[in-house]
Order: C-alpha cells, then sequence, then structure tokens
C-alpha cells in the first residue's frame, strides 16, 4: 500500500527520471492508499446504534465511553454528549492518533504522485507493467502511465 514515505519516494524517484530524461518503469501489485484507524481509537471505540435491538437499522454515531475519552482524548477530537440516564458519551469527530500515515495525509501524498507521474508520461518514457492486484491509487497510476 501507499503511505507517505511510499508516495516520496514515488514522487522522487518520478521526479528524477523526468529531470535526467530517463526511462520510468512502473511495477504494480498494490492495494493503493493505506487508510486506518489508530489503534488506541479502534481497541474502545463503541457503536451508538439508531436502535440498539435492531443494529441492522444502522448507526448513528462512534463514540467514546468517558473513561476511554480521558485516556485516549489526545488521539480523537470529539464532542460530548449526556444521555437522559446520565450516560455521558463522547462522539467521535475526527480520528487523530498517535501514529503518521493512517489517514488523509495519504490522500493527499496520492495527488502528489499521480500529478507527478502525469507529468512524466509526457516529459519522459512510462512504462506500467500490472503484476498483481492494483487498486486506487495504484490502479489510477497504471492508467495514467498506459501506451
Amino acid at each position: 500500500s501507499f503511505g507517505p514515505r511510499e508516495d516520496a519516494f514515488f514522487e522522487a524517484v518520478t521526479n528524477l527520471a523526468c529531470e535526467k530524461k530517463l526511462p520510468l518503469i512502473y511495477l504494480a501489485a498494490n492495494s493503493g492508499a493505506r487508510i486506518g484507524i489508530a489503534d488506541e481509537v479502534k481497541s474502545c471505540f463503541r457503536v451508538g446504534w439508531s436502535d440498539e435491538s435492531s443494529p441492522e437499522r444502522g448507526f448513528q454515531y462512534i463514540y467514546l465511553t468517558d473513561e476511554d475519552y480521558s485516556r485516549i482524548a489526545s488521539s480523537v477530537i470529539a464532542h460530548k454528549l449526556q444521555l437522559d440516564s446520565g450516560e455521558v458519551r463522547w462522539i467521535i469527530d475526527s480520528v487523530v492518533g498517535k501514529e503518521d500515515g493512517l489517514g488523509v495525509e495519504n490522500i493527499h501524498g496520492s495527488a502528489a504522485i499521480a500529478s507527478a507521474y502525469s507529468r512524466a508520461y509526457e516529459e519522459t518514457f512510462t512504462l506500467t507493467f500490472v503484476t498483481g492486484r492494483t487498486v486506487g491509487i495504484g490502479a489510477y497510476l497504471a492508467r495514467l502511465g498506459i501506451r
């Protein structure tokens, strides 16, 4: 998968190929942009079901208990909801996480490498060889580099 480090490497190699007018060969077999959720949040979030007795009806939000929120508050952006029963739930608006490379920063990197590879198609020779399953940004790069 593509994370920030892989994006930076791919972009640097692509830029070098353009600068030196070298052929650029992309061997594609990947699962696209790496998207995940921070382990510290994944291990404790709960689901606010639309109907507790019928989960198939969907959910309203994901949340943390008061205790879990106090433990991992720096990993989320959340707002407080107090139920009529007095129970406090912290509704998760955004997951920040401790580890870099699991969220939207990957989409930014995907845009950067797509732009670089598109430019390479115009400025130098590109060859894409798909060796296995390739989805998301990997498949898009394969399409951009088609000859």
